[in-house]
């Protein structure tokens, strides 16, 4: 994370993408630790042929970071990490910047395995009515607009465990769900907004 966090503010195709989105907020690369995958990771870490090397690959490989052909998981991609209370990583997820993609290449990259810990933890300590996006991007630009107040979900079917536990530990009492409009944003925000009316959440 500290690397990618390192490359993205010298690589002007990763800082463009961010100004056409709209995220453009001066603390926001900091704060966040955004990061950039430029397929250059590889080149500052010792072969695979040394012992050293071969270990940490070999580290990177099990946690999905690399694939098992060597490759970066995340390569092109803007990285927003997540981070637990203790600032440990549990979650990376990557967006394409380039538009210029092969075919069936998604844009949308997660580490492998389960989703694992929640954006801006923050949010759910200092109010009470939180923002619900479906993307991190979308949480992003939020924030940016100056509503501190968001998380996300991991996509539309990306609501989890620890989601819940959070709103119920830090006693939330109201949730605007901004998922996309479309078909499967809106069926996923009527479906979740019944499960946290049961659990006496405002929606």
């Amino acid at each position: 994370v500290d690397y990618y966090h390192e490359t993205l503010k010298t690589s002007p195709e990763a800082l463009e993408y961010l100004r056409k989105r709209g995220l453009n907020h001066p603390e926001m690369i900091a704060r966040f630790r955004l990061g950039y995958a430029n397929r250059t990771i590889g080149y500052r870490m010792p072969q695979r042929n040394r012992a050293a090397g071969a270990e940490l690959r070999g580290r990177l490989e099990a946690l999905g970071v690399f694939r098992d052909n060597g490759r970066e998981h995340l390569r092109g991609s803007l990285v927003i990490p997540v981070f637990d209370e203790a600032g440990r990583v549990t979650e990376m997820y990557g967006r394409k910047v380039g538009e210029n993609l092969r075919p069936g290449t998604p844009k949308h990259l997660y580490l492998p395995g389960p989703h694992r810990g929640i954006w801006n933890l923050d949010a759910f300590k200092s109010s009470k009515e939180i923002i619900l996006c479906e993307s991190l991007i979308d949480a992003l630009t939020f924030w940016c607009a100056g509503y501190r107040n968001v998380t996300t979900s991991y996509g539309v079917e990306g609501f989890t465990d620890e989601h819940r536990e959070a709103l119920r530990v830090y006693g939330t009492e109201r949730v605007y769900i901004a998922y996309d409009r479309d078909e499967a944003g809106d069926g996923a925000a009527v479906k979740l907004a019944e499960e946290l009316s049961v659990m006496g959440i405002e929606v």
